[in-house]
């Protein structure tokens, strides 16, 4: 598989069911309308490149560009040394949490997926939920967490780096 089209799936994947958010995240920040400079420029992932410019990102699938632009379905925004990017599906919106080290490089990370099994889902679900409140709607699980709140969650270690997603700057 292409190191983008991973890329891609990394960031959006929606095939299991993961916690939703009512707005764009941190709630109550604003917009980014562009894409920082200091994110700019191209980063190795495997073999492939990622190249985040000022309107978005992109990548090559199969030798064909793909293009991710900043829109009303695609919001990216910054909340204390994270940024987040958050895409709407339907009428809930997922996210994905930016982090970039000291060296350049970036992380994706993302809040485990809701477990399949019905034990494992009342115990995660019931560790969240002694966190901040957690709606059920339909086939969705959503929070409403003020910036701190999601920050909170953050640094307690409920947002992860998959590893897969890892992006090397290239110098």
């Amino acid at each position: 598989m292409n190191k983008f089209v991973l890329f891609l799936i990394v960031i959006f994947a929606v095939a299991c069911t993961e916690i939703s958010y009512k707005e764009p995240q941190p709630r109550g920040t604003q917009a980014l309308t562009k894409v920082p400079s200091s994110l700019h420029g191209k980063y190795l992932m495997d073999k492939d490149t990622v190249s985040f410019f000022e309107d978005g990102l992109r990548g090559k699938d199969k030798g064909k560009e793909e293009v991710l632009l900043l829109s009303d379905s695609i919001v990216l925004k910054k909340y204390k040394k994270y940024y987040f990017i958050s895409y709407r599906d339907g009428n809930v919106w997922l996210l994905r949490i930016l982090r970039k080290d000291k060296n350049g490089d970036l992380h994706f990370m993302e809040m485990d997926h809701v477990p399949d099994g019905e034990a494992q889902r009342k115990e995660f679900l019931d560790k969240l939920s002694a966190e901040i409140p957690v709606i059920r709607s339909d086939s969705h699980f959503i929070i409403d967490p003020s910036p701190k709140e999601l920050y909170r969650l953050i640094k307690k270690g409920y947002f992860k780096d998959d590893g897969v997603s890892a992006l090397k700057r290239i110098r």
